[in-house]
C-alpha cells in the first residue's frame, strides 16, 4: 500500500485500510483458534465440553464486533473520501456548490441511496440508538 505522505487525507485513508486489514487478520485468527478449541472439546467428557462450548459460543458472539467495526470504518472512509474530493476539486460555484453536495451526502446517510433502499446505514453511535427497553416497548405495543 502506497501512502501519499503529502496528503493528510491520503494518510488517513491508508490508516483506515491498515486498520481494516489488521482487523480481518485478527478475526481470522480468532475463528481458527475457536474452531480448534471446539474440535478439541468434542473429545472431552460431556460435562467439561459443555462449559467449553458455551465459552466458544460467547467468543463467537463477541467477535461480531468485526462486522460493526467494518461498517464504522466504511463510514469514516467515505467521509475522508468526500472531504478529500471537496478540498481538492475546483468548483465553479465555489463554497455554495460544495454545501449543496454536502447536503446531498447527509441526505444519503440519513435515508440511503436508491440502490441501498431498505438497507441499514451501519451501527448507531453511542447514545443515538434506541435502548433495549425502548425497543421492547415498541414490540409490547404490537400485542
Amino acid at each position: 500500500m502506497t501512502v501519499d505522505a503529502a496528503s493528510p487525507s491520503g494518510r488517513a485513508r491508508a490508516e483506515i485500510e491498515t486498520i481494516d486489514l489488521e482487523l480481518d487478520r485478527a478475526f481470522d485468527r480468532i475463528l481458527d483458534a475457536v474452531e480448534r478449541v471446539a474440535t478439541a472439546a468434542e473429545s472431552m467428557a460431556p460435562e467439561v465440553a459443555e462449559g467449553i462450548l458455551v465459552a466458544v459460543t460467547e467468543i463467537l458472539e463477541a467477535a461480531s464486533v468485526r462486522d460493526i467495526a467494518g461498517q464504522r470504518l466504511t463510514a469514516v472512509r467515505d467521509a475522508v473520501d468526500h472531504l478529500s474530493e471537496t478540498i481538492h476539486r475546483p468548483t465553479e460555484g465555489g463554497l455554495e456548490r460544495n454545501r449543496d453536495k454536502s447536503a446531498k451526502i447527509e441526505e444519503k446517510q440519513d435515508h440511503g441511496s436508491s440502490s441501498e433502499s431498505g438497507l441499514l446505514n451501519g451501527p448507531q453511535l453511542p447514545g443515538a440508538a434506541k435502548t433495549q427497553s425502548e425497543v421492547d416497548a415498541l414490540f409490547d405495543k404490537l400485542d
